[in-house]
């Protein structure tokens, strides 16, 4: 099956990208990414929020060279960043499938019209991307066993890999990476990310 490599700029935290446009979806291939810990995203986030996938839609770029997928979020919390709730937020990010062609960068976050996530996005929300590619996004869904006063409880789970490998650096330190960690409440998460955002304003962050 003819294969064609296309050549992307690589996220400064990603040790490495493999970019491939098939007719069919290729087999998995792991890609070599930093893991990063919770500090490591907040500092990196402009945007953090709980938000809601409204659309997904892939398209060829204007050369037709490579495969772009927008993805269209409303912001459910805002905990970092000034997207309030109920706007817009738009994610862009190579790969997709357009018509029998499919262009799978691993490592990269996949979105689904209708699921409820928090993600941590970089850069201006009319075209952001997602920090730490795969570990910037964690699916939520609600907690089958508990409910709090309002109704529904929320559990937030660690990030998929996406097909990726992830590596810890010799300066990581004992910090656990985000994706070892196990499914937690929404509370909890919103008060440890809430917490890290102070600490990291405090230390002279500069978002």
């Amino acid at each position: 099956m003819p294969t064609r490599h296309a050549r992307l700029p690589r996220f400064a935290l990603a040790a490495a990208l493999a970019i491939t446009a098939t007719t069919a979806i290729a087999p998995a291939r792991a890609s070599l990414i930093v893991a990063l810990d919770t500090p490591a995203m907040v500092a990196g986030a402009d945007t953090i929020a709980v938000v809601d996938v409204e659309s997904v839609r892939a398209a060829w770029d204007a050369r037709h060279e490579r495969i772009v997928t927008t993805v269209e979020l409303i912001v459910v919390e805002s905990w970092k960043g000034a997207a309030a709730p109920a706007a817009r937020v738009v994610v862009a990010q190579p790969g997709g499938t357009v018509d029998d062609i499919t262009m799978t960068v691993f490592g990269m976050p996949r979105f689904s019209p209708g699921e409820r996530a928090l993600v941590f996005l970089h850069g201006p929300t009319e075209r952001a991307g997602v920090v730490g590619l795969a570990q910037g996004k964690r699916t939520m869904r609600p907690d089958p066993v508990a409910a709090g006063a309002a109704g529904r409880r929320w559990l937030i789970a660690p990030p998929q890999r996406a097909g990726a490998a992830f590596v810890r650096t010799a300066t990581s330190g004992p910090r656990v990476p985000v994706f070892d960690v196990v499914a937690r409440p929404l509370d909890e998460v919103r008060a440890e990310i809430r917490a890290e955002i102070r600490a990291h304003a405090a230390q002279g962050g500069v978002r």
